[in-house]
């Protein structure tokens, strides 16, 4: 990995504070002889930093970015780990393999184009003997991964019912109203004289079978008034009071009486009604096993690397994130 010897104040990095200075070349982390450093941990939190700025300010601001610094390091750990397992089983990864990862992916992303991908590496400050290094590396996590943790992942479908059962919650739809709503202003205009004996002309003509989307479109004086009054799918409690209750009240094909407040009156028609539902199980199966399965690959390779951690010498070095949040 690149080493930075760089400074880097810990107003740029947490925010306005007492500015102290961290060296980056210090060290965060080592496993067995392999170095991890501060400003190699910072590199990687830094697109994290950027996103966390502009949800948080202040304390809740450092934490978070503490607490991301300390899930990045432990990441950067553990990949240190899966390597020297690797290396301590004494095996060689074939040159060819990392070729045929190279070109995979100047197909897949460059459309072929070795020049494109070669600017690409200059543009990001790496030589291509660093890029086939970070290949090697990903390559050899991947054969890791497919012996230790994958032969073991095994789901049954009782575990993903009871993933199911247990987030009925996150499955259930709420009911819903179309509607459409004609609105016109409660005092007299210069289009309206009186408003209260157009709306009662409109619900006689909706009596004798008129088009509700046609009188709404010639009469109403909203925003909906283009589209027939309709409102699309709405929730009769997002309304003030006097308009949820028919909302909620009306049989589908039905429409209300003149509804009269201070400032408008209303003609309702609800067109259909949605009741709250559980999305079924067979609809959301596929995902939850997608889910239940990852979960599963995590705890195993969790524990795995933890047996590694156990066998090879782990030592973090917890100041210079400390540092940055009390100073």
């Amino acid at each position: 990995m690149k080493r930075f010897l760089l400074f880097l104040s810990f107003a740029a990095f947490i925010g306005p504070a007492r500015a102290t200075t961290i060296e980056l070349d210090g060290l965060a982390a080592t496993v067995n002889n392999r170095v991890i450093t501060v400003g190699e941990v910072l590199a990687a939190v830094r697109p994290a930093e950027a996103r966390l700025r502009l949800r948080y300010a202040g304390l809740e601001l450092k934490a978070e970015l503490d607490a991301t610094y300390d899930r990045t390091l432990q990441s950067m750990i553990d990949h240190n780990l899966m390597l020297e397992e690797w290396d301590s089983r004494g095996r060689e990864l074939p040159k060819p393999l990392i070729d045929e990862r190279t070109q995979r992916i100047i197909a897949s992303n460059f459309g072929g184009n070795r020049a494109e991908f070669l600017e690409t590496l200059s543009a990001q400050g790496m030589t291509q003997e660093e890029w086939r290094e970070q290949m090697r590396e990903m390559i050899i996590i991947d054969f890791l991964r497919a012996e230790m943790v994958s032969p073991l992942v095994v789901i049954s479908p009782r575990q993903i019912r009871a993933a199911y059962e247990a987030r009925l919650e996150e499955f259930r739809v709420v009911g819903a109203t179309r509607a459409r709503i004609i609105t016109v202003p409660a005092i007299p205009t210069t289009t309206i004289a009186d408003p209260l004996a157009l709306m009662t002309e409109l619900h006689e003509r909706l009596r004798a079978g008129e088009s509700f989307a046609e009188l709404a479109e010639a009469f109403s004086q909203d925003a909906a008034a283009t589209r027939g009054g309709n409102r699309g799918w709405i929730q009769p409690g997002d309304f003030r009071a006097e308009l949820a209750q028919p909302l909620r009240d009306l049989e589908p094909g039905t429409f209300s009486e003149v509804i009269e407040t201070d400032d408008n009156l209303y003609l309702i028609k609800v067109d259909e009604r949605r009741a709250d539902r559980i999305i079924p199980f067979d609809e959301v199966r596929d995902r939850l096993a997608d889910e239940v399965r990852r979960a599963e690959e995590e705890r195993i390779q969790r524990a795995w690397l933890n047996r590694l951690q156990q066998r090879f010498h782990v030592q973090r070095y917890d100041i210079p994130a400390a540092e940055l949040n009390r100073r």
